[in-house]
């Protein structure tokens, strides 16, 4: 089960909505039985409220992730079908790889992506290199993205 830590996380990362967040929170309190108010307070007010407040009123935050951790859990949850979707990873992915180290091949593949969408301003260039080297990287991304992708929860 996914924990409100995780929810925020995917929250914060924009990878769900906060109406997301307070269907997420909803089926939580239906199916606990004794849940915690924290999951009350973002049913009713929502995540952008509950950060707001001070750690002593709602604890729960979002968890700061890795690049390695980040660009998994994106990769995992976008569909490689779409150029839309694509496009959007391959820009988060060139923004987010600076200063990371290049022996990593997620980071390899994010300074290539960069340099074909920055340098060569090359669009279709950079989404047919995220489809051709993406696919091989999600059997060592999934168990890293599992923890927040995972349906039901």
């Amino acid at each position: 089960m996914r924990t409100i830590e995780q929810i925020l996380t995917l929250w914060s990362a924009s990878l769900i909505t906060s109406d997301q967040v307070k269907e997420w929170a909803q089926m939580q309190i239906e199916i606990m039985d004794a849940p915690p108010m924290e999951l009350f307070d973002l049913l009713n007010d929502g995540p952008e409220k509950c950060l707001k407040q001070s750690a002593e009123d709602f604890s729960p935050r979002p968890m700061r992730l890795s690049f390695n951790e980040e660009f998994c859990i994106r990769a995992c949850n976008f569909s490689l079908n779409s150029d839309e979707e694509t496009l959007a990873f391959a820009l988060w992915a060139s923004r987010r790889c600076m200063g990371e180290d290049l022996e990593n091949p997620l980071v390899s593949l994010s300074y290539l992506v960069d340099h074909l969408l920055e340098d060569c301003g090359d669009e279709a260039a950079a989404l047919a290199q995220i489809r051709k080297e993406l696919p091989p990287l999600l059997a060592q991304c999934a168990p890293v993205a599992a923890p927040f992708l995972s349906a039901g929860n």
